[in-house]
């Protein structure tokens, strides 16, 4: 199977000749308009009139028309033979007369399909080409430029330090070679799905029809069309008279060819194995993540423990069913003497004006505590509108809370500091080890509701929206805007950038940190069955979890800002989740991993009962040496279920129907 795109290179197809439909013949250059198949399309199930969607793969104008990328086309199926006895050969006849022109709501577009190729087979679905954030951040880190893009007297610096952003463009990054797909496709081809032949613009309509024999036609979703204007519909002829088809070539050379439908030759180098980087660990800059010891739950003895019946907190019941932990409680530090315990009471929510248009309204109790004489100091309660995670712990002693439409920056006391306003549902929130700087992503609905409708039965998921990705200051100021894809991960930060997971080969990835100038450097490379994921934490650290190649356990590292690193362990299949905190102040980290009593598959429902033990530990954040480490006994299937006193001396963690509080002499102190 061949494809026509790879990531970060998007292939320029230009119409180069004359192509004939219905005797008109196109003269001028004009790109064609390239869309992916939505769902999968069989002529043993479709009938005609049935709706065939599209979505748009690069930005497409002409002067009726512009359409971005991520668009939708809708188009209909005109005509359909399935293979049977009687019919040796099968024949879908469609064709597209509607596109997302310029907006949400769909205009007539009418287009027919003149060539198609199967999915690009080093894409995959979850990959997304997203504009870097250090693209925009840059301009508002850096200082102005200088002459000729230069900084200050053409130096190329500002006065800060910082390259300017025309110097920093011109970093070489060598990226591992990857395929890109046929030079030049003919208008009637069929590329790399095996026996199914194109007659373009010859059915009802001037539809194109695919044809096989033998089997019914099929085209799985990622399927790739190149679309001109069907000049068979009403008006087309007039409106489109200057557009151009025959052969489509590529401005940019390639390794293959392209000899006929479903040939190709590619030159491969001979692959040489790399080593994981990160498997060195060597002591003292490093330590083994050792497994856990039997009766290490009855040794660990609590300094104190709170009770939360009184405050109207319920543990989660036995039986409840679901597919990943979830955000139903969390726990942070505000200060050395006060902890937050926030919860889901579940009662009835009460709606009110827009809180109608909240789906998953629920109510979360925050209670602050005093944990030196255990005494509540203030309750409060906040109105969230979403399942996903509502509270992000700052710095040792704020929290950033979602309530509502906005976010609120709490302090010392739970006195609300600064508030954000969110125009739109929140994808996620992001923060840099350090909270210098934040990433906060909003949804923006790209389509009516009728064409999202459309979309999630034809894919049997949410569909696609963009995000825009706000990059904030401490202060809350906005530093720069972005646009990325709701499928594409959330941004992680460091506190230099951004850092990245990329494929670099199969089984191997490098973990790479985009500085805010754009430079690029590679922090590690790691071998992993799957891909790897990063998370950054206090102080100034990089979280990676990743599947072993040899067997179904998974790998984790705990890396420097360098990518060193500082603990390496390993987890069996059994476990269910990872969760990390760590101090502002720089002494230490944890490591929370929740296992099941037996291996749940990765897409597979687990009941609360299913899990069986949490281990917690803690760890010097300079040597990777063990501190203290808990087991809690079937403990809730949430997330944020244990935190670190700023000055490290202390851990809180949600054991059963209580708060257990554990010392630790020494951990806030780095040797």
């Amino acid at each position: 199977m061949l494809g026509i795109r790879s990531i970060g290179f998007s292939l320029v197809l230009r119409w180069s000749a004359c192509f004939l439909i219905a005797s008109f013949c196109y003269g001028q250059n004009r790109v064609p308009l390239q869309a992916d198949l939505v769902s999968v399309m069989d002529a043993g199930h479709v009938k005609v009139g049935d709706p065939v969607l599209a979505k748009v793969a690069a930005k497409w104008e002409s002067p009726e028309c512009a359409l971005r990328e991520g668009a939708i086309l809708n188009g209909r199926i005109v005509a359909q033979t399935a293979h049977s006895k009687t019919e040796n050969t099968s024949q879908i006849a469609l064709l597209f007369d509607k596109g997302q022109c310029g907006g949400k709501d769909m205009k007539p577009l009418p287009m027919t399909v003149s060539a198609v190729m199967a999915m690009d087979p080093v894409r995959e679905q979850s990959s997304y080409a997203n504009q870097p954030l250090s693209e925009a951040v840059g301009l508002g880190l850096g200082s102005s430029p200088g002459p000729s893009g230069a900084g200050p007297g053409g130096t190329g610096s500002s006065p800060s330090g910082k390259r300017s952003v025309m110097q920093a463009a011109a970093t070489v990054y060598v990226s591992p070679p990857v395929y890109k797909g046929p030079t030049t496709v003919l208008p009637g081809m069929v590329v790399g799905i095996k026996g199914v032949k194109l007659n373009v613009g010859g059915g009802p309509e001037g539809s194109s029809v695919l044809s096989l024999t033998g089997h019914n036609v099929r085209l799985e979703a990622g399927a790739q069309f190149l679309l001109m204007p069907n000049l068979n519909a009403p008006g087309a002829a007039a409106s489109n008279a200057s557009a151009t088809s025959a052969s489509i070539s590529s401005s940019a050379s390639s390794t293959s060819s392209v000899t006929g439908a479903g040939a190709s030759t590619i030159a491969k180098a001979p692959e040489i194995e790399p080593a994981d980087e990160t498997e060195i660990c060597s002591p003292p800059q490093c330590s083994v993540a050792l497994a856990p010891s039997e009766g290490e739950a009855s040794n660990a003895a609590a300094s104190a423990t709170l009770s939360l019946k009184a405050l109207g907190y319920t543990q989660t019941r036995p039986d409840h069913e679901m597919y990943k932990f979830d955000y139903g409680s969390a726990i942070c530090y505000l200060g050395a003497g006060d902890l937050l315990f926030t919860f889901n009471p579940h009662r009835l929510v009460p709606r009110n004006g827009p809180e109608v248009e909240f789906a998953k309204l629920r109510v979360i109790r925050a209670v602050l505590i005093d944990v030196h004489s255990q005494r509540v100091e203030k309750t409060v309660e906040w109105k969230v509108p979403d399942s996903q995670q509502y509270l992000w712990p700052i710095g040792g002693d704020h929290a950033l809370v979602h309530v509502g439409r906005e976010l609120r920056l709490y302090g010392p006391g739970l006195k609300q500091e600064q508030r954000l306003a969110l125009d739109g549902p929140l994808a996620y929130v992001r923060t840099s080890p350090s909270a210098k700087y934040f990433a906060v992503g909003v949804i923006k609905e790209r389509h009516s509701n009728d064409v999202h409708r459309q979309l999630a039965d034809a894919e049997q998921q949410e569909p696609e929206e963009d995000v825009e990705v706000k990059v904030l200051d401490g202060g809350f100021h906005t530093l720069a805007t972005v646009m990325r894809s709701s499928r594409s991960p959330a941004p992680v930060l460091s506190d230099n950038g951004e850092i990245q997971v990329m494929r670099a080969g199969r089984g191997r990835w490098q973990i790479i940190e985009e500085n805010w100038d754009t430079q690029k450097r590679v922090l590690a490379s790691v071998n992993s069955r799957c891909a790897p994921q990063a998370t950054t934490l206090p102080p100034d650290l990089i979280f990676v979890i990743g599947c072993d190649r040899q067997t179904s356990n998974k790998w984790y590292r705990m890396l420097r800002p360098d990518g060193k690193p500082v603990l390496k362990g390993s987890s069996p299949m059994t476990v269910l989740e990872h969760a990390t905190s760590g101090m502002a102040a720089g002494g230490a980290f944890t490591i929370g991993i929740a296992e099941a009593a037996k291996a749940v598959g990765a897409d597979a429902a687990f009941r609360t009962s299913d899990v069986a033990d949490e281990r917690i530990a803690v760890y010097r954040s300079d040597t990777g040496a063990r501190i203290f480490a808990v087991t809690v006994p079937s403990p809730e299937p949430t997330v944020q279920t244990f935190g670190l006193s700023p000055d490290g001396g202390q851990l809180a963690v949600l054991a059963g129907d209580q708060i257990a509080f554990y010392s630790l002499p020494g951990a806030g102190r780095s040797r």
